[in-house]
């Protein structure tokens, strides 16, 4: 291909939208963000997003982006989309909204759905219930479906489609109820291991959804449709442009930072921190301590262990110490100071479970272990830092178990990858050698591979890596920092747990006083 070839990846994520246009060799040509709104919540636990508030963001940054580009806008020659995932909206016959966005921010559950569950399967269904309960269960009570079905009732029936994030910008800009297998994450009949829509009517019954409400389903690197001319006068983008499946955010950012095989993980140090590695064969863990998703690579699969509070650790921190507007000093001044402390942080000791990991410490609380009257904010600043590594530590070994495989390098993105002292914490914890990148815009770069595959400016994935993704800076284990970390991950943050539990059951009385 052409060098003057041109590939756009849109990128919608919690906090803004973007739009990233690069040419087959990895070089950015352009890139356009806008803020999204915040979620509202109209109780406790809920997290809902205006119906328009997306689509209308995306045509906002692909509109900036043909302007800057003018004719070159021409040069674009293939799009993909890449979202954040577990977003469910319903659209009606017209393909108009009913209601919000509930996104995956959202707590709610159904619990009458899983009351109900037993009685809703009759015949040998019973059998396969039974032969699949702690997975069905866990569909029953976390399906955004039933709880419409319980609690909208009026939106239950009127639901005509159901859609992801990246299905509605799918269906926005080609007028096709598709979306990308790797956009379905969360509680759906989704079967994980086929990549594809669960064949059994009794999935459905338990998840409060039918197989025609759902949408098409495509694999990384193909064409879910094209953009149509409604869609470009509204989005600024060429008629006809071919729209991409590509995945979740997360799904391509494992792709868009490198991590090809399954000796190579990706972290992700957001604010929910995410550890995940790319496996051409099947695992999965019985207990769900950590998820397997589709990649973004056809027919592989992300096993991914997740930490609800990973980084939004680290924003905790600095509201405790600054404002707001002074965030981007404090962290720089904790960066600057904590370099200089050793590894353990003289002794300061954080457990991370501001919220519990359900499977491996359902009852777990967060701990600050080990204070004395030396320690400062920076030791507290490390020692969160070193928390979250240890606790994606935990579940990297829990899937190197199942995947029988090592691994040897480690990517770092997210926010958290910006900071040397976090970069070099991870190295010396997990004792490989860990890279940071040239380009934050990671997600971006997995769903342009996804893109530049369609149309033939990549061979295959391995080959789009290859070209687009660039390393920065590679931090090596320190010997003596390993052997300290090691000891304290052994001997205390696998001990915790269960040393606390008494403890925590007493002050679980008053929480609420």
């Amino acid at each position: 291909m052409d060098r003057e070839t041109y590939i756009m990846a849109i990128d919608i994520g919690t906090q803004s939208v973007r739009a990233l246009v690069f040419n087959c060799e990895g070089d950015e040509i352009a890139n356009e963000r806008v803020l999204n709104k915040p979620y509202y919540s109209l109780e406790p636990g809920w997290a809902e997003v205006p119906a328009d508030d997306f689509w209308q963001n995306v045509c906002v940054v692909t509109n900036r982006v043909s302007e800057k580009l003018g004719q070159a806008i021409h040069k674009v020659k293939t799009c993909s989309i890449t979202a954040n995932r577990d977003n469910i909206i319903p659209l009606d016959k017209d393909g108009e909204y009913i209601r919000d966005w509930i996104t995956w921010v959202d707590r709610r559950r159904a619990p009458q759905a899983l009351k109900d569950a037993p009685r809703l399967v009759k015949g040998f269904d019973k059998v396969i219930y039974m032969f699949g309960k702690t997975m069905l269960d866990m569909l029953a009570n976390r399906s955004k479906f039933n709880w419409l079905k319980y609690n909208e009732k009026e939106t239950f029936e009127k639901a005509y489609k159901y859609l992801t994030l990246g299905g509605l910008i799918t269906y926005k800009l080609t007028d096709e109820y598709h979306d990308s297998v790797g956009m379905q994450v969360g509680a759906l009949p989704f079967d994980i291991k086929k990549l594809d829509w669960f064949g059994l009517d009794v999935v459905y019954e338990i998840a409060g959804v039918r197989r025609d409400q759902l949408p098409k389903l495509f694999h990384a690197g193909e064409i879910m449709g094209h953009v149509t001319e409604q869609a470009s006068r509204e989005s600024g983008l060429p008629v006809g442009l071919p729209i991409v499946a590509a995945g979740g955010d997360k799904q391509c950012e494992t792709l868009g930072s490198g991590a090809f095989t399954s000796e190579q993980a990706t972290i992700s140090y957001g604010t929910l921190a995410t550890l995940a590695l790319t496996s051409r064969k099947f695992v999965k863990d019985g207990k769900f301590s950590y998820y397997t998703w589709p990649s973004t690579i056809p027919h592989a699969w992300n096993p991914e262990f997740a930490i609800d509070r990973g980084y939004w650790l680290v924003t905790w921190f600095c509201k405790q110490y600054a404002l707001e507007e002074d965030f981007p000093q404090l962290l720089k001044e904790m960066n600057e100071k904590a370099k200089d402390l050793p590894a353990g942080s003289n002794g300061l000791f954080v457990y991370p479970f501001w919220a519990p990991h359900y499977v491996l410490y359902p009852d777990a609380k967060g701990a600050i272990i080990g204070w004395t009257d030396d320690h400062k904010k920076e030791h507290l600043y490390k020692a969160i830092i070193e928390s979250i590594a240890y606790t994606l530590r935990d579940g990297l070994e829990i899937v190197e178990k199942d995947i029988k495989t090592r691994v040897k390098e480690l990517f770092v993105v997210g926010g958290g990858s910006k900071s040397d002292v976090a970069m070099q914490s991870t190295a010396d914890i997990f004792n490989v050698k860990v890279i940071r990148l040239a380009t934050p815009e990671v997600c971006a770069v997995g769903a342009a591979i996804s893109a530049g595959v369609a149309i033939g400016v990549f061979k295959d994935e391995e080959d789009g890596v290859n070209k687009l993704v660039k390393r920065s800076e590679t931090f090596y284990p320190i010997a003596e920092n390993t052997r300290i970390y090691d000891d304290i991950y052994n001997n205390v943050y696998k001990k915790v747990y269960k040393s606390t539990l008494a403890i925590n059951s007493v002050l679980s009385k008053y929480e609420k006083i």
